[in-house]
């Protein structure tokens, strides 16, 4: 799963920067205010991608470190936050599961929109852990499976035929299972719908013709619970044309 996340996003880097969904919106704004901030915090920001987290904490912390599994999106994050003037911002090629700093290195770790690409999440929350300093938070902003297991499967179905490297977007139980496992208490701070444009979400994972044609089949007939939840809506001629996924930011302090 890992070669299959760096094989996805090595083919449009530049679209994972450029687009709204990750380069804006106030789940970003959100996060950099889950914590009081005094300028002297050091970050570790996880499946960095183009380093919109990194670089938008950068004015508020001494210094961030992004790292992705990706060496293209690395390239992309560091181009990108020389643009943008970020100079105490750092990225690296890194796996999630296997974090190449010392215990207790970090005051907050951020993980946004990254984590269901991640094959070992145990472990991956067990090294967020590890490297966060006692008192340090991780803030995570990901897509939310639904606890109702039927909506579950619809949605994970849907991003699986997207994307192969997606592994799993969990429920909210799920989470705070895995931090409370890892010592890391847990708070939903806000829930939200994600728009999805979907010729968007397909041009931007380069999805071919025959995987187009598995998800329009499996967004042709939904439930109208999963029509629902998901906002999924049609055009007169029955092609998808939005829906949304439902997204989650959640806080935990390392006792």
């Amino acid at each position: 799963m890992k070669t299959s996340a760096q094989r996805q996003f090595s083919k449009n880097p530049e679209q994972y920067r450029d687009e709204p969904l990750f380069s804006s919106g106030k789940d970003l704004d959100a996060m950099v205010s889950c914590r009081n901030l005094t300028g002297g915090e050091t970050l570790l920001d996880i499946g960095t991608g183009a380093g919109h987290t990194a670089i938008a904490f950068s004015s508020f912390v001494k210094h961030c470190t992004g790292i992705d599994i990706t060496e293209k999106m690395v390239q992309t994050a560091a181009q990108f936050a020389e643009q943008k003037n970020a100079e105490n911002v750092v990225f690296l090629q890194g796996d999630a599961a296997q974090l190449d700093f010392a215990s207790e290195s970090f005051d907050i770790v951020t993980c946004r929109y990254a984590a269901h690409h991640f094959p070992e999440i145990s472990r991956s929350i067990q090294e967020i852990a590890r490297v966060l300093k006692k008192g340090g938070s991780f803030l995570l902003i990901d897509h939310c499976a639904s606890e109702d297991e039927a909506l579950d499967r619809f949605i994970n179905r849907l991003n699986q035929l997207r994307d192969p490297s997606h592994v799993r977007e969990y429920s909210e139980s799920e989470w705070q299972k895995l931090f409370e496992e890892n010592g890391l208490d847990f708070s939903v701070r806000e829930r939200w719908n994600l728009p999805i444009d979907y010729e968007s979400w397909l041009r931007r994972g380069a999805v071919p013709e025959q995987r187009k044609a598995a998800i329009h089949a499996h967004l042709s007939e939904p439930s109208q619970s999963c029509r629902d939840m998901f906002n999924i809506v049609h055009d007169e001629n029955g092609h998808p044309v939005s829906f949304c996924l439902k997204a989650v930011l959640i806080a935990g302090m390392k006792a």
